[in-house]
């Protein structure tokens, strides 16, 4: 992602009127609550005047009161309309990000950056600063629309006092534009520096164990520290230097009054000003020193939020970043219908599947799979071997879609496969991983992942956990807990065999299960999977009792098959 594929402005335009009519109505009262000191001050000068003049002004101080009482009902208003149009839009910005990276294939899938930890800042801080910059507009824009008119009243009374109002906006404006080379550096090194701690935090406590079992706690607290002094350090930097101009631009309404009722002293002199005129000026003047304020807003939270659609496009696929801010469907209101799971694609049966030219690596490295020929018919059962780095995990990710073709093809039924993420998912593919993920729901939460229309016994039975389901509480509604932590290591991967087998898929591709599984329990898997029949197999293993039952067996060396 580049630069300039960020369009601040545009995408701001496309947040607020995500929910155009909550937007609308609260532009239109918060823009009324800004106006409305205009009328209070009015009333205001109508008051003095009439003092000076010793009339009674028991109506105007009712009208002032009743001004006041209104201005509040508003503002309370805006408020109610304020919070439902931001969390509509967070909402929406998040549910993009997240479908970027659920999504299997397609123009709209996307890699997670860095690590799972570190991508929580972008759904969380990062989405704040977004929304906060099209927020600014609601603010900037009344208070705007405000400085206008009250300037233009003033300056039917004194066009002196007018124009020496506007002096401090012009200040706070050329010196926050200066500063916003350095607003949005010290903003991009502060999300720099608290993605790195909250990715560290989220390894280490992932691998507490691992610490403990050294004696080592006391190094991954020292590294912790490392990270957090430098976080400090951009911290400050960065909340001292926003500090910094939004303190500038406020202290401008004591100065505005100052110079405002300085260029009013020849007017009170000659007599030419009245009492009232000089409370309206000071009135105004107050109101007006909030404008350099939400001026400065606007410029830093323009800053602020293109570091944030920086940090949040690398979330999206290259090239997409005005995803973020796409409309799509979010539960807010009472009338929002829940976001439906998409169904899974019609069943193609598998014939033949054809591997030509394969080839997927790492980036400058050497490390993965080259030239990679390989023919698959349906039902068989292919056994891929070889020494550690050799490039048999590689080889079904890339068959699976989660790592990019560099070269080749693979061909589905002699057809060639043009998005092989979007086609590799069930039923027509499945794959399990050496390391089973688990979520902290029951078991047949695990298994079924949504498809709650599916029957679970007879892949229970296929994968041997019935046995074990028999002696938990709970059966299949017992809790895995965090990552599985509740089973065994034997028991996950089968939990997360059986979710591959749910959907009776037609390849299935599966990635060493030796490693969790006895000798007893993987013979008894394998010869339940032949026996299935349902399946095209083409599995990782080391063990003599896969070899004994594969159709064909594939040494891999270097990355290529030998």
């Amino acid at each position: 992602m580049t630069t300039g594929e960020i369009r601040p402005d545009l995408f701001a335009w496309r947040t607020a009127t995500f929910r155009a009519r909550t937007w609308a109505f609260a532009w239109l009262f918060w823009t009324s609550y800004y106006l409305s000191p205009l009328l209070t001050g009015w009333i205001l000068k109508l008051v003095f005047d009439r003092l000076a003049e010793t009339e009674s002004v028991s109506a105007l101080l009712v009208a002032l009161g009743l001004a006041e009482s209104a201005s509040w009902v508003v503002f309370a208003i805006s408020i109610w309309f304020v919070i439902r149009w931001w969390v509509s839009v967070s909402t929406m910005v998040r549910t993009n990000m997240l479908h970027a990276q659920t999504v299997s294939g397609g123009p709209k899938a996307a890699k997670l950056p860095l690590s799972p930890s570190e991508a929580i800042t972008r759904f969380h801080d990062d989405t704040r600063d977004t929304v906060i910059w099209a927020d600014s507009w609601l603010d900037g824009g009344g208070i705007m629309l405000y400085g206008i008119g009250a300037l233009i009243i003033m300056a039917t009374i004194n066009v002196g006092a007018a124009l020496v109002a506007i002096v401090p906006l012009v200040i706070v404006t050329v010196v926050t534009r200066h500063l916003t080379p350095r607003l949005y550096a010290a903003r991009a090194a502060d999300r720099r520096a608290a993605a790195t701690v909250n990715s560290y935090l989220g390894e280490m406590f992932a691998g507490m164990l691992a610490f403990r079992l050294a004696g080592r706690e006391e190094a991954a607290i020292h590294r912790l520290e490392m990270h957090t002094s430098h976080r400090r350090h951009t911290a400050v930097r960065d909340t001292v230097l926003q500090q910094a101009i939004d303190g500038m631009a406020s202290s401008t309404a004591d100065v505005t009054i100052g110079l405002t009722l300085l260029v009013l002293v020849p007017a009170m002199r000659d007599g030419s000003l009245s009492v009232g005129d000089i409370a309206l000026f000071v009135a105004y003047a107050v109101q007006l020193g909030r404008v350099p304020r939400f001026a400065a807003r606007l410029v830093t939270a323009r800053e602020q939020a293109i570091v944030a659609y920086e940090r949040m496009g690398e979330m999206m696929p290259p090239g997409r970043v005005a995803d973020l801010v796409e409309r799509c469907e979010v539960t807010i209101e009472r009338r929002d219908r829940m976001r439906t799971r998409d169904a899974d694609p019609d069943r193609v049966g598998l014939n033949r599947l054809e591997l030509r030219g394969v080839t997927s690596v790492y980036g400058d490295t050497d490390d993965g799979v080259r030239g990679i020929d390989l023919q698959v018919p349906a039902g068989a059962f292919i056994v891929v071997t070889g020494e550690v780095g050799s490039g048999k995990s590689t080889l079904l990710r890339a068959i699976a879609g989660l790592e990019d073709l560099d070269d080749g093809a693979i061909e589905w039924n002699g057809q060639p496969v043009e998005d092989v993420a979007a086609w590799m998912v069930p039923p027509q593919a499945a794959y399990l991983p050496q390391i089973p993920r688990l979520f902290s729901e029951s078991i047949a939460a695990n298994v079924r992942l949504g498809r709650d229309h599916l029957p679970l016994d007879d892949v229970f039975q296929l994968t041997t956990l019935t046995a074990d389901l028999a002696e938990m509480p709970d059966g299949a509604e017992t809790r895995v807990g965090a990552r599985g932590l509740r089973l065994s290591g034997g028991q996950a991967q089968r939990v997360a065999t059986a979710r591959s087998l749910l959907t009776q898929p037609e390849l299935l591709l599966i990635d060493d299960v030796s490693s969790a599984l006895d000798v007893a329990t993987e013979l008894e898997l394998w010869t339940s999977l032949r026996a299935q029949g349902t399946s095209t197999i083409i599995a990782v293993s080391h063990r003599q009792l896969a070899f004994d039952l594969a159709d064909t067996v594939i040494t891999l060396r270097d990355g290529r098959i030998v």
